[in-house]
């Protein structure tokens, strides 16, 4: 992965522009979403299943989770990844899909016009990040609802057909 972050100064700056190659799999545009000013919220409507974080989620519910201590939140929680910030943010989109449930996301989207940072992503190959790089052998089906990105409902998208 690398990146070039570039600042213009001066009477026509447009602000910081952030370039980076490689980053068009799921983490990419997911980071491009954070970075057109979209912060992700615990919804209140929502009640997530693991009563601990559940309680750590109503402490700031006031706050972006992005704003909040990430190692705090993600105590306790396990996942397939080794990075504990992607087993929370797993969690909070797909709530215990590694266990089969299909739990509603209790991340509500807001976006934040001043705080979008003007980027562009650019690709090595198409779509699909690591995928291209695993061995046949390594690669999964996942779920069509585990493909959501946030903001976007899997199945609204596709009006429920399965493929």
């Amino acid at each position: 992965l690398e990146a070039t972050v570039g600042v213009n100064i001066g009477p026509s700056s447009r602000g910081p522009c952030l370039m980076g190659q490689g980053w068009n799999g799921p983490s990419g545009i997911c980071l491009s979403y954070l970075l057109s000013g979209y912060k992700p919220y615990f919804d209140t409507k929502t009640v997530h299943p693991n009563p601990i974080l559940y309680r750590k989620l109503q402490e700031a519910k006031h706050m972006p989770i992005t704003e909040q201590d990430l190692e705090y939140l993600s105590e306790g929680l396990e996942g397939r990844s080794t990075n504990p910030v992607a087993v929370l943010f797993d969690t909070l989109l797909h709530p215990n899909a590694d266990f089969g449930y299909e739990f509603p996301s209790v991340l509500q989207w807001r976006r934040d016009k001043t705080q979008h940072i003007p980027h562009l992503v650019l690709g090595r190959s198409t779509p699909g990040g690591a995928w291209h790089a695993m061995e046949g052998s390594m690669l999964t089906i996942s779920l069509g609802i585990w493909m959501e990105l946030p903001g976007v409902n899997y199945r609204v998208l596709t009006n429920g057909k399965r493929r």
